[in-house]
């Protein structure tokens, strides 16, 4: 026992002290996890009226009062807007590739190239709000937000890393595979475009065959 052979006044403070020790890791966990859920609650919340007002109609005060906090609580997670816009942005593709690549692995076997590369591309081009807000972070990189450049540039090093990593591609040339990888991304990126201005219906399975000939 930590509080053995003490007076009495020493246990009791001992004691105290073990359970404040107890209650502070509690504390520190509950305001790790509130932390985790406002952070949620703020990006779900600036998708709806994104999608809603567009971004550029949406403000920082408009996402906070949605969520139900003041300024000073939204400030503290996202100093700027192209930060939070960045996060929602990040997290939709880190969580739409995750999956992708996870059913690549399970199917390996029985999905064609064709078929993994129309789930792919597909899946990224469905979100029309999230599309649009890719070409918004793009338009800043373009008027020399140079943080954002930097975190995009890891961002499509990811991308590659991931491409090659999962096997999508078909040769075993590393520099091959490395120059494919950035083909597939740069179409990937042109169709986002695409579809976040309006230019029609994407033809996806012509484009997704036309892909798989290239690579093949």
């Amino acid at each position: 026992m930590v509080c053995k052979n003490l007076s009495m006044v020493r246990t009791m403070v001992c004691l105290q002290g073990l359970t404040f020790g107890k209650e502070g890791v509690l504390q520190k966990k509950q305001v790790k996890k509130s932390r985790i859920n406002n952070r949620e609650n703020i990006i779900d919340a600036a998708i709806k009226l994104i999608g809603e007002k567009g971004v550029e109609g949406t403000s920082l005060a408009d996402i906070a009062k949605e969520v139900g906090i003041s300024k000073g609580t939204l400030y503290y997670y996202y100093s700027s807007k192209n930060d939070l816009i960045f996060d929602i942005t990040k997290e939709h593709v880190d969580k739409v590739t995750a999956n992708i690549f996870s059913m690549i692995e399970k199917n390996r076997e029985e999905a064609s190239l064709e078929e993994t590369l129309k789930l792919l591309v597909g899946t990224l081009l469905k979100s029309e709000t999230r599309t649009r807000l890719h070409l918004y972070l793009v338009q800043e990189i373009m008027s020399g937000n140079e943080d954002l450049k930097h975190r995009f540039i890891e961002t499509y090093q990811r991308w590659f890393n991931m491409i090659q990593d999962g096997h999508l591609l078909l040769t075993s040339n590393p520099k091959e595979l490395s120059v494919q990888a950035r083909i597939l991304v740069a179409i990937i990126d042109g169709l986002i475009i695409q579809g976040s201005i309006g230019t029609g219906d994407i033809p996806l399975d012509e484009i997704v065959r036309s892909i798989t000939r290239m690579l093949e």
